[in-house]
């Protein structure tokens, strides 16, 4: 494989860390100076020591202030304090009140007026949460211009991208001036659907002409983009793409989406390939609004469709795809954590020649890292570039004077990361926890594996069993289900004693010995949980139940949260725990039977 990376160090030389400790320094202070005239940061309630330390007065500008890089970062380091969300809603929630006055937002977490307001998916049972997003000079935009290049890779033999991302929205703010005229149209959607408005330059007050267009190397209209059914923007990608036989890579975001585009082409073959044939969009749920520009770029190919039916439908044989698309040579989509389960599945799709490759650790709130090694789907290089990213050991107390910094960092030790963003937010704790798996030679930056969300878990006594314990539990019981391509983890009280109970989709036809997977799961929760193994023996929990859901409950799950929450198509997550009462609802009414 063409530029391979340098194998990882496991710790800095003397050179690397001064590297490391300067840029940090230079990223902080630009964010203090560019960032210490805001709203939040004179009002907010996390910073008064900050502010009281830089002996800033209301019209100070920390231009004027005489401090050293080393100087700041001393004072930034002993009087900043870790933050959560609800410290920032106050001042958030300025953005949605109506109205909504450009005077009582203008530079309300960084300079100016936000370009799109990011949401998180809010698929993990709390609300959604919401991360203004501003414009930055290059020099502090480096992340997100390297991630853009990734995912939209150019071809030097015409070929064409299939990227699924959605220009959907769930409102768009407009501050209004003095005159009472609208400022600023800004979209509140997605991280990647604002990031594909401003790569593609398609603002919201024009989405009536972005919906006419199409992106050279795209293989699907704009006006897919534009589709909420999740069904519905997933045939019409699958039907654009088998329209175009020069297809190089499939862009998903996450492989569970890939998966279920997989899924769609299977499923829907025959309609698919009539479709080309014809050169006729259907009539199908939810694309009223945008048919007659869908319909501008579907042109009847007799010759296409020939072609299909004569490589036909997917059979036991991998590599369908290649046969689809000679060209194909990546899949690119999040497949680290609970995203590689479905790997196996797309595999067989895609064959062996054809890679995987995942782009970037990003969230609503910041881009975290790029990935280091494309023959590891796990194995991330952190940006220190564009935000300052520190790390809270997990093993000690929840408390900033415990934060260890890029060039301090232990390799192989587990952190929670904290970030100080270009967007306003201070010592942030994202909830997500790394590993640190060494540095890079080059730059010295740490290279990190994500291992699970903090605090995502399933508790039914004294036990606690983590994100990462019940995805290597069923890691290491997928050959007895005969292969799992996604399952979920909940409380079952059906019994006089609780125990866990494990909601599987499986990949094909149930294993010879699926009937032993309960107690092979138990041993193996035991093996994984030292308090799981004591409560399960003196009797508070009992053998997990494992229940088997219908093909396509996972696909539907994510359909059915986007019809209604309102979340973007190709970006629900399942999250590993069920707790949500709806939820845990309507994945059992998908129950077939339970082993």
């Amino acid at each position: 494989m063409d530029n391979l990376p340098p194998a990882p160090i496991t710790s800095l030389t003397p050179e690397l860390v001064q590297r490391l400790r300067e840029q940090a320094l230079d990223v902080l202070s630009y964010l203090v100076k560019t960032n210490s005239t805001t709203t939040y940061f004179k009002e907010s309630d996390v910073l008064p020591q900050f502010r009281a330390a830089l002996r800033l007065s209301d019209g100070d500008q920390l231009d004027a202030l005489d401090y050293s890089a080393s100087e700041l970062f001393e004072i930034y380091h002993n009087n900043v304090g870790l933050s959560v969300y609800e410290d920032y809603l106050p001042v958030i929630s300025r953005f949605f009140e109506q109205p909504c006055n450009k005077s009582s937002v203008e530079n309300l977490m960084a300079p100016g007026l936000p370009l799109f307001i990011a949401h998180s998916s809010g698929t993990s049972g709390g609300a959604a949460k919401y991360f203004p997003k501003y414009r930055h000079p290059e020099h502090m935009s480096r992340a997100m211009a390297e991630t853009a290049r990734l995912a939209n890779p150019q071809s030097n033999n015409a070929g064409k991208n299939c990227i699924t991302f959605s220009l959907a929205y769930r409102q768009v703010v407009t501050p209004l001036d003095e005159d009472g005229d609208i400022a600023k149209h800004i979209p509140v959607c997605l991280l990647t659907s604002g990031l594909g408005r401003i790569e593609n330059r398609l603002p919201v007050e024009k989405d009536a002409l972005s919906a006419t267009l199409k992106v050279p190397n795209y293989s699907s209209p704009i006006a897919v983009s534009f589709i909420s059914n999740y069904k519905s923007f997933l045939f019409m990608h699958a039907l654009f793409a088998l329209l175009e036989p020069k297809l190089e890579t499939i862009n998903t975001v996450f492989t569970t989406s890939c998966r279920d585009l997989c899924r769609t082409i299977d499923d829907h073959w025959e309609d698919l390939v009539h479709c080309i044939e014809t050169g006729v969009i259907p009539d199908i749920d939810g694309i009223e609004h945008v048919k007659d520009n869908l319909q501008r770029f579907l042109q009847s190919s007799p010759e296409r469709a020939e072609a299909l039916r004569r490589i036909g439908k997917a059979n036991d044989n991998p590599g369908w795809f290649r046969q689809i698309w000679p060209q194909l040579r990546a899949v690119l989509a999040n497949a680290s954590g609970p995203f590689a389960t479905v790997i196996p599945e797309i595999r067989h799709y895609i064959g062996p020649d054809v890679s995987v490759q995942t782009l970037a650790i990003a969230s609503s709130e910041a881009y975290l890292a790029v990935a280091y090694d494309p023959r590891d789907l796990n194995l991330y290089k952190v940006i220190g570039s564009d935000d300052v990213i520190e790390f809270l050991p997990v093993d000690e107390p929840e408390e900033s004077k415990y934060l260890a910094q890029s060039w301090n960092v232990e390799s192989g030790r587990k952190y929670e990361v904290v970030l100080t963003t270009r967007d306003g937010f201070w010592r942030y704790r994202l909830g997500d926890v790394v590993e640190i798996a060494g540095f890079d030679p080059c730059d010295g930056q740490p290279l990190i594996r994500y291992i699970e969300r903090r605090n995502m878990h399933i508790r039914l006594a004294n036990e606690v069993t983590t994100e990462t314990q019940l995805r290597d539990v069923v890691d290491a019981t997928s050959d007895w289900f005969g292969g799992v391509s996604e399952f979920c983890v909940t409380a079952d009280y059906r019994q006089a004693v609780a125990r866990y109970a494990f909601l599987v989709e499986l990949q094909g036809d149930p294993g010879a010995n699926i009937s032993a997977v309960p107690a092979v799961l138990h041993g193996q929760l035991q093996k994984h949980n030292e308090n799981y193994l004591k409560d399960s023996r003196v009797g508070k929990i009992g053998i997990p139940c494992v229940r088997v859901v219908r093909p396509g409950t996972f696909g539907d799950f994510r359909e059915w949260k986007v019809r209604t929450t309102g979340a973007a198509s190709g970006q629900v997550k399942v999250p590993v725990v069920i707790w949500r009462d709806a939820d845990r609802a309507w994945l059992e009414e998908r129950v077939m039977y339970d082993i």
